[in-house]
């Protein structure tokens, strides 16, 4: 018998008391260690799942060390972690919300020393948990007199979501509803349950969205409970006539589906523009987001988006959501995953009674040493790139900590990160390398922009020149609008030695005009939108590299030639950043040419007489969302019935009328 084992019941015991959860960190022999979780899991007598390492025989589910997101939407009593090979700290993270309250989480195979600053990371914050060593004394089991919430206390903030959810649709148009919600407080369980209520009460047709299906498991599972009969498929269910049906991000904008409610799950990880989109077309909405997480901040979201609602529809509803649902408040096991992971990292407070002016900085690089020795700086640039990107993860915290190749310059106020560039280094190939690169036959991890340009350019150059991919820059919101991420830049040019500095990002209007106004071109635009984002990709490069402004003029060729095509549904305020940047204008119109416009644009000729001439004269001039008509169906080649429905008009007749009115006033 396991000498542990009354250590054990009475952990259980205090776990099931407080409905807190409880983490474990194992140190001694596989035989023990293996000993030690099964008897966790007979006297648990519940669901166990199982992270890394080698399927245990008791364990109901277990996962890859990086498949812990596949957990997701499922509960379990017992959660054990192996951590004997590479971890994943998205992975855990995520994982860590499936154990319930009264369980507890085992850490199994942490023994190791390492010189990867990311290991020791971990080593330290486990520390900080309920260490059994085999043969030593037992820790002290936490004993909290914490009054357990009743059953009613602890889903009454999901009831009031609930209602209010189902308020988007009783009530007046117009009138959005935000949801925003730590993991694990039964956020997305509240879209299903309000689903399923309004889909009892009337005939409705609801569309939800999300950056991917994973996110919203648990809507359709809740909805699906409480309907009964439902018929299932992997991207919608229906009942009597109603449906709710998943339909991805970027063609909820472009579809302008018919839907009596439209519900936005994870919209923090949804670009702005994306999400302004939706609250213009669809008049009855509910966004809902983690405000911490593995989904990302979330924060971005709420100091932008929410104040872009409150001015531009003044009726928007706003709702968090903070008492836990699987387990109590100030659960023992959640605290020190938000603190390990930094997922509650928050900016540091300027003192508001001092002028703002634009700071005198000091860009300075750390290295993994200085980070891992200094945590309360990790912590505020952090804080920092997970407000102002929502794609930041626990993933990359480590990789901050590991990844050679990665590098992170920040300036600092007072102790606050007021700017911050993470980069990663690239290129220096080989020749023989290069060349596999170029053919396509190989592809280097970590070396996204060198190994793209090499093969889309069939150029050597770009691999094995050294080159700095900027992957986050963040500036405090505080000094946002100051020339700041400008400023800092330039510091890291003169304190760097790369032949040319890249950035890689889904391309908005907004994030190209920052890059284009800071020297950087744009080289090669993606050809289908990134699934998280919704958008195209985008490389643009800085430098004075040879082969930069001959591949910016094919890529000024190739947009021109595909719009009609790959980039046919390209929104407007893009392509006229785009299009104004190549630097290669089409000749301007002749005399001859400009009198045949002006002939049409009086009621003469037809527009397939023209249309050639139109495209010309479009090109040749710079372009803003005055002409996004023009651009529709001259450049995009729209159908006339696609451009009457895009503008609201009635059929090709009022199109074209537009059109001449148009040229009309530009051609005086």
């Amino acid at each position: 018998m396991l000498s542990e084992q009354p250590f054990l019941a009475e952990l259980l015991q205090a776990a099931k008391v407080n409905n807190h959860r409880f983490g474990v960190v194992l140190r001694g022999d596989d035989a023990w260690c293996n000993d030690f979780c099964q008897h966790a899991a007979q006297l648990i007598q519940g669901s166990c799942f199982q992270l890394g390492g080698e399927p245990l025989l008791f364990a109901t589910q277990s996962r890859p060390m990086n498949k812990g997101q596949q957990l997701l939407g499922h509960e379990c009593e017992l959660l054990v972690i192996d951590l004997s090979g590479e971890f994943d700290a998205n992975s855990i993270a995520s994982v860590l919300g499936t154990l319930r309250g009264g369980g507890i989480a085992i850490f199994c195979n942490a023994d190791y020393s390492s010189e990867d600053f990311a290991r020791q990371w971990l080593q330290r914050s486990l520390k900080q948990l309920l260490v059994v060593e085999q043969g030593n004394l037992l820790p002290s089991i936490p004993h909290n007199d914490n009054r357990l919430e009743s059953p009613h206390d602890a889903f009454e903030m999901q009831s009031q979501a609930v209602e209010l959810i189902k308020k988007v649709v009783t009530g007046h148009r117009r009138r959005p509803l935000v949801l925003t919600a730590d993991r694990g407080r039964g956020k997305t369980s509240a879209l299903g349950i309000a689903s399923a209520q309004l889909m009892l009460e009337r005939k409705i047709k609801i569309i939800v969205t999300s950056p991917t299906i994973g996110n919203v498991s648990p809507l359709f599972e809740h909805a699906e409970k409480q309907l009964g009969s439902a018929t299932r498929s992997k991207f919608k269910l229906e009942w009597q006539g109603s449906s709710i049906e998943f339909v991805a991000p970027d063609e909820v904008v472009r579809g302008n589906f018919q839907c009596d409610l439209l519900l936005v799950d994870e919209a923090s990880a949804i670009p702005l523009p994306m999400l302004r989109s939706m609250v213009e077309q669809y008049h009855r909405t509910v966004f809902a987001t983690t405000i911490h997480g593995y989904e990302g901040c979330g924060r971005g979201f709420t100091l932008k988006f929410q104040t872009w609602l409150t001015d531009n529809r003044p009726g928007t509803r706003f709702y968090h959501m903070d008492t836990p649902i699987r387990w109590a408040s100030n659960d023992p096991l959640e605290i020190w995953q938000y603190q390990t992971f930094l997922l509650d990292a928050e900016l540091g407070e300027l003192d508001e009674s001092a002028e703002l002016v634009k700071p005198s900085l000091k860009l300075a690089h750390y290295s993994k040493e200085q980070l891992f020795n200094a945590p309360d700086k990790l912590q505020q640039c952090f804080a920092l790139l997970v407000n102002a990107h929502y794609q930041t993860t626990p993933n990359d915290l480590m990789l901050l900590l590991s990844d050679p190749a990665m590098r992170l310059f920040a300036c600092f106020r007072d102790d606050i990160c007021i700017a911050c560039i993470v980069g990663v280094e690239e290129g220096q190939f080989d020749e023989e390398l290069a060349q596999q690169v170029l053919i396509g036959k190989r592809r280097p991890k970590g070396h996204l922009v060198a190994s793209s340009l090499a093969s889309q350019l069939a150029l050597v150059a770009p691999s094995v020149e050294k080159s700095l991919r900027i992957m986050r820059i963040a500036v405090h919101p505080r000094f946002q609008s100051h020339g700041i991420g400008g400023d800092v830049l330039k510091q890291l040019y003169l304190q760097t030695d790369y032949d040319f500095y890249s950035t890689s990002f889904g391309v908005t209007a907004e994030l190209f005009r920052f890059w284009f106004a800071n020297g950087y071109r744009p080289i090669k635009l993606g050809i289908q939108r990134d699934q998280a984002s919704g958008c195209h990709s985008l490389i643009m490069v800085h430098g004075e590299s040879s082969w930069i402004e001959p591949a910016q003029e094919l890529l000024t060729q190739s947009f021109r030639y595909q719009l009609t095509d790959l980039y046919k549904h390209l929104d407007i305020p893009l392509i006229c950043v785009l299009a104004n940047s190549f630097s290669n204008r089409v000749e301007k119109l002749n005399r001859l040419e400009i009198d045949i416009l002006q002939g049409y644009a009086q009621g003469g000729s037809s527009y397939e007489n023209v249309a050639m001439i139109l495209a010309k004269y479009i090109w040749a001039n710079p372009m803003d969302t005055s002409s996004a008509l023009l651009i529709r169906k001259v450049l995009q080649q729209w159908s006339w019935s696609d451009c009457a429905r895009e503008f609201s008009l009635s059929g090709r007749k009022q199109v074209e009328e537009h059109i001449r009115h148009y040229l009309q006033a530009i051609l005086k």
